[in-house]
């Protein structure tokens, strides 16, 4: 797949959920990579609480799920991983929220602007539904819950929308994109 040109808003999706465990996310990760899906086309949003029991060096025996920071060198996970940027702790109070990927840019301008409405202001602003946004902020503050919503062309949304089932997404959906 050719790489994309400048996303017109009409022609695009986002679809967007929520992912469990850190296994059924990397895997989705590189099978949207598999089908020339780049970091550019893809955020992540989870709250620092759930970055550090991924990817936090382990003194215990609660490993996380096959992930350490060697095998996140290189590779499509590799940059959307090491993208991640902290927005800070107005954007998700309790935990602060790390995001890499399109994103970025509308939560930093909400982070300035807090009162903007923070994530739930700029998950509206980016074309998620209100009621979507206040369940993804609150699902968010649980440890262990990762936030993904790919930018698609319109004619891939169905096939994309495949590859999230298939890695057990829940909460799957599909808007209109408008960032």
């Amino acid at each position: 797949m050719e790489h994309h040109h400048p996303h017109k808003k009409n022609e695009y999706d986002q679809i967007s959920a929520l992912f469990a465990s850190y296994r059924e996310f990397s895997a989705l990760v590189e099978a949207l990579n598999a089908r020339g899906y780049q970091e550019d086309d893809i955020s992540v949003l989870m709250s620092e609480n759930t970055h550090h029991q991924y990817f936090a060096p382990q003194e215990n025996t609660k490993a996380p799920e096959g992930a350490t920071v060697g095998s996140l060198s290189g590779g499509i996970l590799g940059a959307v991983i090491g993208g991640l940027t902290l927005v800070g702790n107005i954007i998700l109070p309790g935990s602060g929220l790390l995001v890499a990927g399109p994103l970025v840019g509308a939560l930093t301008a909400g982070a300035l602007g807090a009162a903007a409405g923070g994530l739930i202001g700029a998950l509206v602003g980016a074309g998620i539904p209100e009621h979507e946004a206040r369940f993804f902020e609150d699902a968010l503050k649980e440890e262990g819950q990762i936030l993904v919503v790919a930018h698609v062309p319109k004619e891939k949304s169905r096939e994309v929308k495949a590859v999230f089932e298939r890695h057990h997404a829940d909460r799957l959906k599909v808007h209109a994109c408008s960032i």
